[in-house]
């Protein structure tokens, strides 16, 4: 270990009592005055190293005591536990001076004063106390460091004089020490002490003691040209805002990490302005408020716009608002109406560019392959839009953008499987033949934009997800579609009463009880929500509760969306890892969300054996102005939909049962454990590291439970981390870390994730602060 700045001033006190041995005695004491105090913040360390003892209240356990006492410990009279060597007497408060004359010292330093006469001083050669800037910097009897002679450097070095002694000497030795070094080492990053003050000024005066307040004000006058005392919070906000010489490197730092600092914002508020219009606009809260309100404004009035006055009015905002996504605002989640707007922009996009097709093939390539983005689009707007006034205004524009598309696309499915299903070439999607080793996993619900993001959490898994659409049972319901797709023996399930399938040996209705029976006498396990089963077997179990939820909460299903995404993939992870080799996720049906509601079609209550939102049974022989089709359980029965989007009750937001690319596309994924990964434990997985600044996203995939996300500059090395803090990841997803130096910046270094014992498990190598 190299050797530091304490190491060598231990030695000048060592060699203090070296004496000429032809021609003096032993000392029998080194004596240490210090007028000024200026050594007692360290006394104590040094006292760890060195026989020291000082003068002042008794405290035998601190090795103080008065003069009368002293003399005593010298005399061997008091015995005391001291280090090895000739004892260091040291005397706060005491210049040599007082001693010189023992007749007429003080009587509290009469029992020491003889003393000088047989002991050794620790003083500067031209007899005055060691001040730390003299002995630090004396060539010959001191440690030869290079110290700038200036007074604010002498003071900067006494605030950081216990922190100096850690500094290496070949490190210290190389420069001139000045008060910026000092300071420094007081306080090594003043731009994040710059925005914690700002953050919460009395807090951060308390937290901290007097040496580093000081540093710390020296800081900002010297670099920011502020001081924190005399011009307070606001006048440091503006120069913030400012972003002018220093002040940029303050704000790209709260840019990067503004939840960090939660009171900053207000500050900004308080220090904006008194003026109508500003420069910088996206430094100021009240600019970003007010443009949100513009937004939320222009969004309220899409109402009255036909869908083509929206996709321009759309391209216009954009062309307004798009900035306010890259600002702090954005960052701390205040701008969503903002990214709402970027949601709309890709509905746009899509709905305004595509042809609508006559035939079922080219209306099924054109929905697997971009029309599912339409239906993603408009879940992520709606859910970007938490608080009621942003919803509803969200809310008017998805309806006029997204109403006449959906309509428009429904009409030509319904128009293009109308003769097929009639002539029986409607083919819809029936039951997986079992195998072993093979899980099947119902999720009522799941629509194709939804199974997109199912399949996109599974890769992040590690896992191997393949996507196909089949054509779903009509109608959209449940009770029919469901029972279409369970692993029964031939001939197992017939038409049963309403829309349900129904036991064929005893016409019992198919209720998930009948279900399960008759797969268990086909030789399927049925599995609960939590049971694995035996892989070498076949399996049916269920999970997910997104129709339940659709029609329970309406439009606000899209804040459930994350939660059952998330339970599916879970699901089927936990499933692999307990051995089954594959897993199929089967759906029975999508559905329509329309925020508003559908509009009501009429259909008449007398024609019906059953009415539901977008189907209805029809009764023999009843005639009705609405497409029909005949039933999947019973060809002679006629069930009518409701035309293009609407439906047969008012009010329904959420609603499937009807022919429409969305409800009649279900999505089937196959999944396997990955190739990079083994059923029993999936590796965990860096699949993308971001910049923003000294913030690190990482995006985490694989199995990642319980593991150290961590920047280091050597990958197995836990003490070379430079992250403020290495975190502890909970599944796959996305964690942020913070490099707090910005020297860093562009330096080499690597994201990991590593087990709590150390073993790296992933690594990235990145350059800091950088994106290739």
């Amino acid at each position: 270990m190299s050797e530091t700045v304490f190491d060598a001033l231990v030695s000048c006190l060592d060699a203090a009592s070296d004496y000429n041995h032809n021609a003096q005695s032993p000392p029998v004491a080194v004596l240490w005055p210090d007028e000024t105090r200026a050594w007692a913040t360290i006394i104590e360390r040094i006292g760890e190293r060195l026989p020291v003892i000082s003068l002042g209240d008794f405290d035998v356990d601190r090795r103080r005591g008065p003069g009368y006492w002293m003399r005593c410990v010298i005399a061997g009279t008091y015995p005391l536990a001291l280090p090895d060597g000739v004892p260091i007497l040291y005397l706060p408060g005491v210049g040599r001076n007082s001693l010189r004359a023992v007749e007429s010292c003080p009587p509290s330093l009469k029992p020491i004063a003889e003393l000088q006469y047989r002991s050794q001083w620790f003083s500067h050669p031209n007899s005055r106390d060691w001040t730390p800037r003299a002995l630090l910097a004396h060539a010959t009897r001191g440690i030869g460091l290079q110290i700038a002679e200036d007074a604010e450097t002498g003071s900067a070095l006494i605030l950081a004089l216990k922190l100096l002694l850690d500094e290496p000497m070949d490190r210290v030795k190389r420069q001139v020490l000045d008060v910026d070094y000092f300071n420094q080492l007081v306080n090594p990053d003043p731009v994040r002490s710059v925005l914690d003050w700002l953050d919460d000024p009395s807090s951060y005066r308390e937290r901290f003691d007097e040496p580093r307040f000081l540093a710390f004000t020296q800081q900002c006058k010297a670099d920011l040209g502020f001081d924190p005392t005399s011009d307070g919070e606001i006048i440091a906000a503006r120069k913030l805002a400012s972003r002018i010489g220093a002040w940029s490197k303050v704000w790209k730092r709260f840019a990067d990490t503004p939840e960090r600092y939660p009171g900053i914002p207000e500050q900004l508020r308080r220090a904006r302005p008194d003026e109508l219009f500003v420069d910088d606009r996206d430094v100021w809260p009240q600019e970003n408020e007010a443009a949100e309100t513009e937004l939320r404004n222009a969004f309220n009035k899409f109402a009255a716009f036909t869908a083509s006055e929206a996709w321009s009015k759309v391209t216009e905002l954009e062309a307004s608002h798009a900035w306010r996504r890259a600002t702090v605002w954005a960052t701390l989640d205040q701008a969503p109406v903002a990214f709402a707007l970027e949601q709309l922009v890709a509905l746009v996009e899509i709905v305004s560019s595509s042809d609508v097709a006559e035939k079922l093939d080219p209306l099924r390539s054109d929905y697997e392959n971009r029309g599912w983005r339409a239906d993603a689009a408009v879940v992520h707007a709606l859910s970007t839009a938490s608080t009621d006034a942003d919803r509803a205004a969200v809310s008017t524009a998805v309806r006029t953008i997204y109403h006449p598309w959906l309509d428009r696309n429904a009409k030509a499915l319904q128009k293009a499987i109308g003769p097929m299903v009639n002539a029986g070439t409607y083919v819809p999607q029936t039951a997986i033949t079992p195998e072993p080793g093979v899980v099947m996993v119902f999720i009522d619900g799941l629509r194709l934009d939804v199974a997109r993001r199912v399949h996109d959490r599974l890769t992040d898994f590690g896992l191997e997800a393949d996507i196909q659409t089949s054509l779903a049972a009509l109608p959209t319901v449940t009770p029919t579609a469901k029972a279409a797709l369970v692993p029964v023996a031939a001939g197992a399930l017939g038409p049963g009463p309403d829309l349900c399938a129904a036991d064929a040996s005893t016409g019992t209705r198919a209720t998930i009880q009948v279900l399960r029976a008759l797969m268990q006498a086909a030789g399927i396990q049925t599995l609960g929500p939590v049971d694995k089963g035996d892989p070498a077997g076949s399996a049916w179990t269920e999970t997910g509760d997104i129709d339940h939820r659709g029609h329970d909460v309406g439009v606000r299903i899209v804040d459930y969306l994350n939660e059952e995404i998330q339970r599916i993939a879970n699901r089927t992870r936990e499933l692999l890892d307990a051995g089954w080799q594959r897993v199929e996720i089967v759906t029975d049906h999508g559905w329509i969300l329309l925020p508003g509601g559908l509009e009501k079609a009429e259909l008449p209550k007398s024609a019906t054996e059953v009415k539901k939102g977008r189907c209805a049974r029809l009764k023999d022989g009843a005639v009705v102005d609405a497409p029909t089709v005949p039933w999947f359980w019973d060809p002679d029965v006629r069930i009518a939909l409701a035309p293009g989007v609407s439906c047969f009750e008012a009010g329904k937001e959420y609603e499937h049962g009807g022919v429409s690319p969305q409800e009649c596309f279900a999505p089937r994924l196959s999944v396997r454990a990955g190739s990079s990964t083994t059923a029993a434990a999936g590796s965990p997985e860096i699949t993308m590291v971001r910049w923003l600044g000294q913030l690190c996203r990482i995006d985490v995939g694989g199995f990642a439970h319980g593991l150290v996300a961590d920047i280091r500059a050597l990958p197995g090395a836990a003490n070379t981390s430079i992250a403020e803090k290495a975190k502890e990841t909970v599944g796959p997803g996305r964690i942020s870390l913070v490099v707090p130096d910005e020297d860093h910046e562009g330096e080499r270094a690597f994201v990991v994730l590593a087990t709590p014992d150390g073993q790296v498990l992933a690594q990235r190598e990145v350059r800091v602060g950088q994106n290739r």
